[in-house]
């Protein structure tokens, strides 16, 4: 059902951003749900499994969006992030490559769509998704250094202030991605499909 072109460009674009991050930021950067997304889409892909690609569809739907989005708005106010998501996408210490190489969020979206559309939507999608998204929270608390912060383990907007221990705010989470991220993800992502008929 996914066409063997797609496939390939796909995979391509793997075998070429997997050794340029792991170049520039090394093995703990694979540790971003964003990141991992890309890697199981990869295996879906050529799997053409439903329910590996609808997990990752609908947070990475929202996810790649909105930071396309604040990208944008940083754009248009001169390299100012609202978010900070996409501050680094001005920074001129990180390769053009490198940062060029981010835009697979914007790319992303379009393609999650353009899958669904040729092989299903699977709406156990955003539960598989709780169970990655958890790994890839926890992996990111006890394998990588606090200073990177990968998906926001440390520190998110203040809000990890609010609780007494990294630990529990690792726990808040796990809660708090499924409500914000992988359910709502998911309902807007069908709601476009369900537009692109």
């Amino acid at each position: 059902m996914i066409p063997l072109t797609a496939k390939l460009g796909y995979t391509l674009w793997i075998a070429l951003w997997v050794p340029l991050i792991q170049t520039t930021y090394g093995p703990q950067n694979f540790f971003w749900l964003c990141n991992i997304a890309q890697l199981i889409l990869l295996y879906a892909i050529w799997r053409e499994n439903r329910l590996l690609l609808a997990s990752q569809s609908g947070m990475f739907f929202l996810v790649g969006s909105g930071w396309t989005l604040d990208l944008v708005v940083a754009m248009a106010l001169g390299g100012y992030s609202v978010t900070g998501f996409t501050t680094y996408m001005f920074n001129p210490d990180i390769s053009l490559v490198v940062r060029l190489s981010s835009l697979y969020h914007t790319a992303l979206p379009p393609f999650l769509l353009w899958l669904a559309w040729r092989v299903g939507h699977d709406r156990r999608g955003p539960w598989l998704q709780c169970l990655i998204g958890a790994a890839g929270v926890i992996g990111g608390w006890l394998f990588t250094d606090p200073e990177r912060n990968i998906n926001w383990v440390y520190e998110f907007f203040g809000l990890a202030a609010l609780v007494d221990s990294t630990a529990l705010w690792v726990a808040c989470l796990l809660v708090i991605y499924p409500l914000t991220l992988f359910f709502p993800g998911d309902w807007l992502f069908r709601r476009f499909l369900r537009w692109l008929g």
